[in-house]
């Protein structure tokens, strides 16, 4: 199954790449996951700012998801360095934060997690957090 486009705007796109680009994952299924996802931001629907639809997954979104180790409320999708799980703050770069990002909310997801290629329902997309100053 083929996951649908992911639509981002430029600046959080740019970050990402650059990110990804200069990194040094701390092991394969990290590596393999964020080769996936610059792949598929290469691909992007790439919009600007004030053009992103409400629900897409960005950088500081709250997200609700039902993944087969079942339903996690209220993760938030961070930078690395503001990652911290006890706080539900997943970061873009772990396998799972790189699924989600780009995708809306009522989206299902095929994507290679730990455990082998799952599907994660992406349930509810809170934007709330979001910065306009993402990086800055």
């Amino acid at each position: 199954m083929e996951n649908p486009r992911l639509i981002i705007c430029a600046k959080e796109r740019q970050l990402i790449m650059s990110w990804i680009i200069g990194s040094t994952p701390a092991d394969i299924s990290i590596s393999h996951s964020l080769d996936k996802l610059y792949a598929e931001l290469e691909q992007a629907d790439v919009r600007e700012e004030n053009d992103l639809p409400h629900d897409v997954v960005r950088v500081n979104s709250i997200v609700t998801i039902q993944a087969p180790s079942g339903r996690k409320d209220g993760l938030q999708l961070v930078m690395p360095r503001d990652a911290d799980l006890k706080a539900n703050k997943l970061s873009v770069f772990t396998v799972m934060g790189s699924a989600l990002v780009g995708y809306r909310e009522g989206t299902t997801i095929t994507w290679n997690l730990p455990k082998g290629e799952e599907t994660i329902y992406l349930e509810k997309v809170d934007n709330s957090k979001v910065s306009a100053k993402v990086g800055d």
